[in-house]
This record gives structure tokens, sequence and C-alpha cells, in this order.
């Protein structure tokens, strides 16, 4: 286990882990790839398979005794273990082959089974996000900046899947007056709450705990939150790692909003 007077120096590992992972998906971005379709439909290049192989390893020489729980892993179990990686190699695989750019490097260590330290690249930008457990940051053109996602703005910026946008969050979201819809692929979602940019993310469509805990760490070290429909706090290292539909929001949101929308 990693101790808490050690996640400054783990928040500057992972972001150069994630730095060398970024390297080796735009090398593949730039080229002519190919993809095939995962059991469960979703689509899989060599970025991903590529990023994970580096991100697994270097973790796991640093950290051999820490369970590595990845999308592109076989085999997914923590066991008893409270404290533990959770990696997304390449989140947006279908931004990274529409090459919109939204498609991010996700890794996250929950200690005591909640994400507390956690890197989200954005390749393409060479920009990232991240936290050390305490503050979370926002790292571009070689400087890094603390950021808060208590910022007021006239309307309520609602943030969906760019790919996964599902009727069931249509229906919710038309209940939320003066609001604007905000279309972003990948985990870039919680990144832009974070800092500011947005106030409000719902997801009623499939997600995986890999997909979420870099993000989710990063916004409650900005002073957000992320609960599910019931505003209960979500739970990490299920089973089967899925998640219930949840919601995510910038800091001193409005939540009677969410509770005439979530009723």
């Amino acid at each position: 286990m990693i101790e808490p007077n050690n996640f400054k120096e783990l928040a500057k590992l992972l972001s150069v882990i994630s730095l060398q992972a970024s390297e080796r998906i735009l090398e593949i971005y730039h080229t002519k790839f190919d993809y095939k379709k995962k059991i469960d439909k979703s689509p899989l290049t060599l970025a991903d398979l590529e990023s994970n192989r580096i991100i697994c390893s270097l973790l796991q020489k640093e950290f051999p005794k820490i369970p590595i729980i990845s999308e592109e892993n076989v085999k997914k179990e923590i066991y008893n273990h409270k404290s533990f990686f959770l990696i997304d190699p390449l989140d947006g695989t279908k931004e990274f082959i529409n090459k919109n750019g939204e498609f991010t490097v996700n890794i996250c260590y929950l200690y005591n089974m909640r994400p507390t330290v956690s890197v989200i690249s954005i390749p393409a930008s060479k920009i990232r996000y991240y936290t050390d457990g305490t503050a979370s940051y926002k790292f571009e053109k070689g400087i890094a900046k603390k950021i808060s996602s208590n910022v007021k703005y006239e309307k309520t910026r609602i943030l969906v899947s760019r790919s996964h946008l599902d009727e069931n969050t249509k229906k919710l979201i038309k209940n939320i007056k003066n609001s604007k819809i905000m279309k972003v692929g990948s985990s870039l979602k919680f990144c832009l709450i974070a800092e500011g940019k947005a106030d409000l993310y719902i997801r009623y469509g499939k997600t995986m705990e890999w997909d979420t805990a870099s993000g989710h760490a990063i916004l409650k070290n900005a002073g957000g939150k992320t609960s599910d429909f019931r505003l209960k706090k979500i739970i990490y290292g299920k089973k089967d790692f899925l998640n219930k539909p949840f919601i995510s929001h910038k800091e001193n949101f409005n939540l009677n909003i969410l509770k005439s929308i979530l009723k």
C-alpha cells in the first residue's frame, strides 16, 4: 500500500508513465491504423494495447504487490486488497478512431477503495490533469496550475457523452431549464467540471470503474462531487467493476436541480 505521505511523488510518477503511454499512442494516431471489435462490440486498436502494455509494465515494476486493474487486462480481480490501480489505457477509443483529439490516458490509485491519486493525459493536446490526493492541477505549456470547480456561470452547462448519448439521459436533461448542452468524449468531462468550464455531467448509460476513477479523483480534489442517482457515493472495487448511473457536478451546485429531475 502507498501511504498519504508518498502521494505527491506518486502523482509525479503517474504523470511520467502517462506521458510515455501518450507518446506511443500518438505514434499510432499519425499512421493508418485498423481496429477490431471486442466481445462487447467496443473498438480495440493497437494504441489501446500498447498503452496498456507500457502502463502496466511500469506500474508492476514499481509496485509489484499492488493489484493493477485495466480495461484491457484479462484478469480483473482485486481479492481482499483495499488499495489498487485502475487504468483505462485509451479512454475514448471511438474518438481516437474518428481523430477528433478527445481521447485520454487514465491512471488512478485507489487508497482504501476510494479514487485518490490520478492523472488524465490528453495526448493530442499534450495537456494533462492530475491530483496528488489533496488538490487538483492542470498542466499546460510547462506550467501546472491549481484548478477549482467553483466557478459561476449564467447557465447550467451540462456535459453528455459524444459517442454514447442515450435516450434516458436526453429525457433527464430536457427537464433542466436555462441550460447549455456540451457533447464531449472520454474522461475530459470530469476535467472540464474540475476546472470550472462545465457544471454537470449526467451519465445513465453503461460505464466501468476504470472509465470514471481518474476523473472522479480529480474532480473530488477540485471541490466537485460524483454520486449515484440517489446522491449516494460511488462504490469502487465491485466484483464486476460495473458502475451504476451517476452524476458529477461542480462545487456548490444547486442540488435542488438534481433532486427535481431524479425523482
